[in-house]
């Protein structure tokens, strides 16, 4: 009785039984009920045939016809009586037979044949309540009997194969593996006709797990002296490392750390504690960054890297890690991170300072042409619909040769200024080079640039003071604008577009100054 054949065999019929009779039961009762409900729609079926012969009997008040109308009813055995009754008319067949049985009529309404509102009479029928309830059960025994012995077959035969096609094989494979002694030749060998199936797959993989046991024996002191070895090793590693190493649970429990990490928490002022939330977020600026940034790598099944700002309060300089994080699985299935912060926060600055100089114009604070360019790529790569307006100062190379080229500096700077100070938000100046200047606006119609650029000009034109100087300096510019990507979607045709419309506006400065502003025609 313990053994697994002797039990999957119990368990397969005692299953098959249990099986069998809750889904006769199921069948039989829905069966019983779906006969029961069939008879009712039989009977209104029935009525409904009659039911105009009814309505024109009880109309005319014709006893022949409301006789045929019952009569017709009562013909069908699921009917044992039925009766017309109206003001003036009254008819029924074995009536008082279904009262004795306490058996409810169904009652139907008989309809005025040309005015469906108006009721004529009333129609009621006695259901053969025994006759429908036996044909039911009948109907029902006989299907859930051909179930019983349909379900029976069924399991017997899966029996028989199951216990032959998997149980013998497993019980002969399991007497062969209980007789071997590990560390001996002695093999399984595969049951016939399971060379392919997943039983043979295991005695395969069984008898390579015996050929491995003895040299696992073998190996096994040699590694732990290894391992020892290796431990030591670690352990001075990791307590010298210049980088913070930390060993956390998934739930952000500090189960290891070295000297470095202990000394970036005092330094930015968190203190040694053995919890700093999930993956470290207490750490940084924008815990959710590193969180999303780490989690789609580990989601991957790889290790995550990333530059990342330390959360360093008012009081501490502003201090930059890459922060690389290993997920790490023991044969237990507990997960734990290996994370490592190395600090970068010098190489930060240093890049930070590059980037300013090669974007920005030193002199006006501004973008200089470089940024400028990478900016109207970003744009256009992005499809974003705006306007290049480029600007020429007028009169600028005579303030130079006037009053020097620090003046000129000067009137350069206090252009600048009041172009940040008058384009909108989105809008970026740039200094393009010399005395030419570039706005891109964010507008693809000439009346909102010229809206914007109108507002640019009345700053500009304002009264300018040199130093020691009181007389008045007035700067004047002349100004080419084209769209994109209306008019091109390439960068330097955009440009020459704006710098051919910028040319026909300081050619027309004589005749009509007001005339600055030229829109590019579109090549």
């Amino acid at each position: 009785m313990h053994g697994l054949g002797v039990r999957f065999s119990l368990f397969l019929v005692a299953a098959s039984v249990l099986v069998v009779i809750v889904t006769a039961e199921f069948f039989y009762r829905t069966t019983f009920e779906k006969e029961i409900s069939a008879a009712n729609s039989d009977i209104k079926e029935l009525y409904e045939t009659v039911s105009a012969t009814a309505s024109i009997a009880a109309f005319l008040e014709d006893e022949d016809l409301a006789k045929e109308a019952i009569n017709g009813l009562v013909k069908s055995n699921k009917i044992l009586a039925a009766s017309i009754k109206s003001e003036t008319l009254y008819y029924q067949v074995n009536v008082t037979n279904a009262i004795n049985r306490n058996t409810e009529p169904r009652v139907f309404v008989v309809r005025h044949p040309f005015i469906p509102e108006d009721t004529l009479a009333e129609v009621n029928v006695y259901p053969d309540f025994n006759y429908i309830i036996k044909q039911a059960g009948e109907i029902s025994v006989d299907n859930s009997f051909s179930l019983y012995m349909s379900s029976l077959v069924v399991a017997f035969v899966a029996l028989v194969i199951t216990y032959y096609v998997t149980i013998a094989p497993m019980l002969r494979v399991g007497r062969s593996l209980n007789k071997i002694k590990p560390g001996t030749s002695q093999r399984i060998n595969v049951p016939r006709y399971h060379k392919r199936s997943e039983i043979g797959t295991l005695v395969k993989d069984t008898n390579k797990l015996l050929g491995k046991v003895e040299e696992q024996f073998t190996q096994e002191r040699q590694l732990r002296e290894e391992i020892e070895f290796l431990e030591k090793r670690f352990r001075m590693l990791f307590e010298n490392a210049k980088s913070s190493i930390v060993l956390m649970t998934e739930h952000g429990f500090i189960e290891l750390r070295n000297k470095a990490f202990n000394e970036l928490v005092e330094k930015i002022g968190l203190g040694v504690r053995q919890d700093y939330g999930e993956l470290l977020e207490e750490l940084f600026e924008q815990p959710t960054v590193v969180k999303n940034t780490l989690n789609e790598a580990f989601k991957r099944n790889e290790f995550a890297t990333g530059e990342f700002k330390l959360n360093t309060g008012a009081n501490v300089d502003t201090m930059w890690v890459q922060l690389i994080a290993n997920p790490l699985l023991t044969e237990n299935g507990e997960r734990f991170y290996q994370l490592t912060l190395i600090d970068i926060s010098s190489r930060k600055q240093e890049l930070q300072k590059l980037a300013l100089q090669a974007d920005f114009d030193a002199l006006t604070g501004i973008y200089n042409r470089n940024g400028g360019e990478k900016l109207i790529a970003k744009l256009m790569n992005k499809g974003h619909h705006f306007a290049l307006a480029l600007i020429d100062l007028n009169g600028f190379k005579a303030v130079n040769d006037i009053f020097g080229h620090d003046a000129g500096d000067e009137v350069l700077v206090f252009v600048s200024q009041q172009l940040k100070d008058t384009i909108r938000k989105n809008d970026v100046a740039i200094r393009w080079g010399g005395d030419e200047f570039v706005l891109l606006l964010h507008a693809d119609d000439e009346a909102s640039v010229t809206k914007a650029i109108t507002k640019v000009n009345e700053a500009v034109k304002q009264p300018f003071y040199f130093e020691n100087d009181n007389n008045p300096t007035f700067v004047s510019m002349s100004v080419g604008v084209a769209f994109f990507p209306s008019m091109t979607s390439d960068m330097n045709t955009l440009i020459k577009l704006a710098d051919v419309a910028m040319y026909k506006a300081k050619q027309n400065k004589v005749s009509a100054p007001e005339d600055y502003l030229f829109f590019a025609e579109p090549g």
